[in-house]
């Protein structure tokens, strides 16, 4: 029997199984109406196939968002890693989940054989309150069209989208040697695909069709495929090009989602899931015969493709229009209709939108300029009346010498404006401005939890400057105005003033700032993030020689922004160079940031043979040492498995055999790594290993130096990072895209973007930043303190009620709200403030 009619049987088939046989929705027996549910399926025998969906429909009573789980076994499920487990996080409320039996693989991978189900169960994660269940049910999936050809194309055992047909390679159809992509986030139908194709050979019917091609390959991690120039053919004849210039394709592809804001009416769909999978729709009129789809392109990336879908389109067809079609007023056949709105639906109910309570409109009625005093979230701020914002603003607001504070306002409009004029006069004394940089919130979608699938709208990223400042009726505009005191400056009362005049109605607060006669100590312990250069840069460079010059102008640009904004610690974007990493070592030296330096991504990027690595970190530390740079700490591991522990080891030891002046560093997350403490002289800490002041005295124990990271509550980086004893602080990620930079649901986690996609090209960074750099004011202010302490009655004993106020375990100090850790603040600078020895100048630092 020839290969040919081998394959022809194996895709009917794998048709026949795949096709449902349900006769429409099958509920499913439920013991009780709570999680948990626990269902054997081995006494039962639907008639399901890979078409069908499986639904749940129940009832969240918490407040909070909360992860349900779906477990499914089948007879060859034995451990994690043979079965399929799906979490979703579920919004209040009432809510409807729906899973395609068609993705349903386990991490080997494995299709579940859908005729040998054994087991469902539907639990809730981490002991979370039960969830109402309504019902659960089987219910056919998407069927198409007679006449309609819908092909998936991945490898075999990849995920597949309800309804379409299965293309692997080694069909007959396929054209070229293409190598299959699966990709962490998506459905089944833009997750996967084949890339370096070169075409697809059909045979089809006359007729008229709609054919839609899903060009695009999702990414992942910080990579996106970028291909600048591509076409596609059909018999020969051009249907389709793209062709960009790198920076064109920089704004308009990559950065395309910055000028999308997502508030006041959030639609994930349009956002982000229309657009996932670039699909392009070509109406096609084919007179019968063989059909092939040709793709050109110069690199493999430029011939991806992720599915097809030829749909029967008459004349007379009308449905909808075309998502992000523009000016396209082309409609949807009854195929392509059906597969849209069945993406939609399955997108949607995965990607939970948590609820939010804009601002009332009887609250917004008129432009309002109203202070934020508490760090709350910009949509828990109602505007407050003209009288009470000026009476709020008129407080002034206590600041030393040399240091940074924040002042923070939401802007209500009670009607739309695309160019409000604002004016800022920074606050003043004798004609001496103190510098004042403004930012404003863009309103983003984002993923609260980084793995979860609930999207929450959030204006953490501030863009820098008032240009392209817009105002939304009923969506507050958060405003920011960074504030840097020289250490030179007079004490004494500096006033300044906002002016905000939209749609013929103008508000004005004034700006006052009381600067203290003292000048805080410079902060002692690094805090600081972990900084990558753009990815992109990568991409778009003619020449090794331009990449290496824009890759230090980035890493030159970030390290300015960081530390004119007080950022103390880091783990700076080294090159693999010696005189690289040299220059960049100098350069963060030059701007005065804590050593040691984490050294995080070295070791990882010179390979996993141990001989390799040892030889490449001892070139560079005898060159950094001989260069006179401050030692910098290796990063040896980053939350290994336990069973990497004794590799771990040997590296770590004959390191230190080699050099034994070498700072080695490694991320703790699971008290089973405790073993290396004995390897390494800094161990950076979060809360899976423990991260309570008890946890770091046990660190200590071991004479090794603790720093925490990735605590998730920047402010806490300042109080609480002194009371646990920590000496050091460092937050993952100032720049991490995962694929696209503004689609968090496009990889496996969200994107994390202190410092924003770019370096210099547009300064934008994010609101958790700031927090950052005020928890470094506080530890300044509490190093006040303590100086004070040693001989004033006064700070001495606010010194010891703060000892005893601060909370020493990490659980209780994350659930704090912000407004605490502003107030242990404002009551250092009051005691300052009022401190008698103060008013005559004496005995202040300077």
């Amino acid at each position: 029997m020839s290969r040919g009619l081998w394959l022809v049987i194996l895709l009917c088939c794998h048709a026949a199984m795949a096709a449902t046989r349900l006769e429409g929705l099958t509920p499913l027996p439920l013991t009780g109406n709570q999680t948990p549910q626990r269902l054997d399926l081995s006494t039962h025998n639907w008639p399901i196939g890979s078409d069908d969906e499986l639904v749940i429909e129940g009832y969240n009573p918490s407040a909070r968002p909360q992860t349900l789980i779906l477990r499914i076994d089948d007879n060859a499920s034995v451990n994690y890693r043979s079965r399929v487990n799906l979490e979703r996080i579920v919004a209040p409320g009432p809510f409807t989940q729906r899973f395609a039996l068609s993705e349903w693989r386990t991490s080997q991978p494995r299709a579940l054989a859908l005729d040998k189900l054994t087991k469902l169960y539907l639990f809730m994660a981490d002991n979370a309150p039960s969830m109402t269940i309504h019902r659960w049910y089987w219910e056919p999936g998407l069927t198409l069209p007679a006449g309609t050809i819908a092909l998936d194309l991945g490898a075999a055992a990849a995920p597949r989208f309800t309804g379409f047909e299965p293309l692997s390679p080694g069909d007959p159809r396929l054209i070229g040697h293409p190598t299959p992509i699966l990709r962490p986030s998506g459905d089944a139908l833009v997750r996967d695909g084949l890339r370096n194709l070169d075409g697809v050979r059909l045979d089809l019917a006359k007729g008229r069709y709609q054919l839609t091609l899903w060009l695009d390959d999702p990414g992942e991690w910080e990579y996106l495929p970028h291909p600048f120039e591509r076409s596609v053919l059909v018999n020969g004849e051009p249907i389709w090009a793209e062709q960009w210039q790198p920076q064109e394709w920089l704004t308009q592809r990559y950065l395309a989602g910055q000028s999308r804001e997502a508030l006041p009416n959030p639609d994930p769909w349009q956002l982000f899931g229309a657009r996932q999978g670039g699909p392009v729709h070509v109406t096609l009129n084919h007179p019968g015969g063989p059909l092939t789809i040709t793709l050109v392109g110069h690199s493999p990336d430029a011939k991806y493709l992720a599915g097809l879908l030829l749909a029967p389109y008459p004349a007379s067809t009308r449905k909808e229009a075309l998502p992000n079609s523009g000016k396209d007023l082309a409609v949807l056949a009854d195929a392509t209709a059906s597969v849209l709105t069945k993406q939609r639906q399955l997108f949607l109910e995965k990607w939970t939108l948590a609820p939010y309570s804009p601002t009332p409109a009887p609250a917004a009625q008129q432009l309002s300029l109203t202070p934020i005093t508490d760090a709350a979230p910009t949509l828990q701020i109602a505007p407050l009346s003209a009288a009470d914002a000026l009476k709020q603003a008129a407080q002034p607001v206590l600041a030393a010498r040399g240091s940074q504070l924040l002042l923070e306002f939401a802007i209500h409009a009670a009607t739309d404006d695309p160019a409000p004029l604002l004016v800022i006069q920074p606050p003043e004394q004798a004609g001496s401005p103190l510098e004042l940089t403004p930012y404003y919130g863009k309103w983003h979608l984002v993923r609260p939890q980084a793995s979860g699938t609930l999207l929450a709208p959030s204006d953490q990223e501030l863009v820098e400057g008032i240009a392209g400042l817009t105002l939304l009726a009923g969506v507050p505009r958060r405003l920011v105005l960074q504030i840097t005191v020289p250490r030179d400056a007079p004490a004494g009362h500096y006033l300044g003033n906002i002016q905000l005049l939209s749609q013929q109605q103008l508000v004005q607060l004034p700006l006052t700032i009381e600067v203290l006669p003292l000048t805080l100590p410079a902060a002692s312990k690094p805090v600081g993030i972990y900084v990558e250069a753009p990815p992109y840069l990568n991409w778009l460079s003619p020449n090794p020689e331009a990449l290496k010059e824009q890759i230090a102008e980035a890493s030159r640009c970030d390290l300015q922004r960081l530390a004119k904004l007080g950022i103390s610690g880091l783990s700076p974007a080294l090159p693999q160079d010696e005189a690289g990493m040299r220059e960049v070592m100098g350069e963060a030296v030059g701007l005065g940031f804590v050593p040691p330096l984490l050294a995080y991504t070295p070791l990882k990027r010179w390979g996993g043979d141990p001989v390799s690595q040892l030889e490449q970190w001892q070139t560079r530390q005898q060159g950094l040492t001989a260069s006179g740079l401050p030692p910098v700490a290796w990063s040896l591991f980053d939350e290994p498995d336990l069973a990497t522990l004794p590799a771990i080891t040997s590296l770590a030891r004959e390191m230190k055999r080699r050099d034994p002046a070498v700072i080695r560093a490694g991320h703790f997350n699971h008290p089973g790594q405790v073993g290396l403490l004995a390897e390494v002289e800094i161990a950076l800490i979060n809360a899976g290993f423990g991260a309570d002041k008890a946890d770091v005295a046990r660190v200590l124990q071991h004479k090794v130096t603790p720093w925490f990271y990735n605590l998730g509550t920047p402010r806490a980086a300042g109080f609480y990072l002194w009371q646990s004893g920590a000496e050091g602080y460092l937050q993952w990620h100032g720049r991490m895209p995962t694929a696209l930079p503004y689609d968090p649901t496009d990889g496996r986690e969200s994107d994390f973007m202190l410092l924003g996609p770019q370096a210099c090209e547009a300064h934008r960074l994010s609101h958790d930043l700031l927090l950052l750099q005020q928890a470094i004011e506080d530890l300044r202010w509490l190093a006040w303190l303590e100086q004070e302490a040693r001989y004033q009655v006064e700070a001495a004993l606010l010194l010891e009620r703060l000892r005893d106020q601060l909370p020493t375990r990490w659980q209780v100090a994350e659930q704090l709200p912000s407004a605490a850790w502003i107030q242990w603040r404002r009551e250092i600078e009051q005691l300052a403030k009022g401190l008698k020895t103060l008013q005559t100048g004496a005995n202040s630092s300077s």
